[in-house]
C-alpha cells in the first residue's frame, strides 16, 4: 500500500511539474502563415488561441448555433475546401495604411490544381499578434467573419 501511494504521489508531482502548454506566439504574422501552410494545413487543425478575441467569439457564436452539428463553417479556411493538395504556395505581406498594429497577409497558392488566393487579416492586441479575418479572393470567394455569422450569401 504504502508503495502505491508514493508512486501516485510521484505521478502527481510530475502532472504538476509539467509545463502547461504555451500559447501560441505569432511574433510574425507572414511567417506564422508561411508555416502554417508548411506543416499544418490540411493535416491537423490549426492551433485555436491564434484568433483575435472577436474571431474567436464568431468561431464560439457558431459552433454554439449549429447545437453539435456542422455550422456555418464547413470547410478548411486555408485551403479553401473541404480537403486538397496544398502546393506552390507563396505569402506576402501588406502594411494597412496608417495603422502599424495591423497587416494584410497574402497567401497563393494551388489546391487541386485550382489558383486560390486568400487575405489573412491580424491585429496586433496585447497578447500579441492575431488574426481577425480571412478572405478568399479566387474562385469560391468569402469572408470568414461572415460566414461565421451569417453563412453563405444567397444561401438557405
Amino acid at each position: 500500500m504504502r508503495n502505491l501511494a508514493i508512486a501516485v504521489l510521484s505521478f502527481t508531482s510530475l502532472l504538476l511539474a509539467a509545463p502547461a502548454q504555451s500559447a501560441t506566439a505569432i511574433a510574425d504574422p507572414a511567417a506564422f502563415v508561411k508555416t502554417m501552410y508548411a506543416t499544418t494545413v490540411s493535416r491537423k487543425p490549426e492551433p485555436e488561441d491564434i484568433y483575435t478575441d472577436r474571431l474567436a467569439a464568431l468561431f464560439a457564436l457558431d459552433s454554439r448555433e449549429a447545437g453539435g452539428e456542422v455550422g456555418r463553417i464547413d470547410f478548411d479556411f486555408w485551403m479553401n475546401g473541404q480537403d486538397g493538395d496544398v502546393n506552390n504556395v507563396t505569402v506576402g505581406k501588406a502594411p494597412v495604411e496608417n495603422a502599424p498594429g495591423r497587416m494584410v497577409v497574402i497567401a497563393k497558392f494551388r489546391n487541386l490544381k485550382t489558383p486560390e488566393e486568400i487575405h489573412f487579416y491580424f491585429e496586433k492586441t496585447a497578447k500579441g499578434w492575431k488574426l481577425d479575418d480571412a478572405r478568399s479572393l479566387l474562385g469560391e470567394q468569402w469572408t470568414l467573419s461572415l460566414i461565421l455569422k451569417y453563412g453563405w450569401d444567397g444561401k438557405p
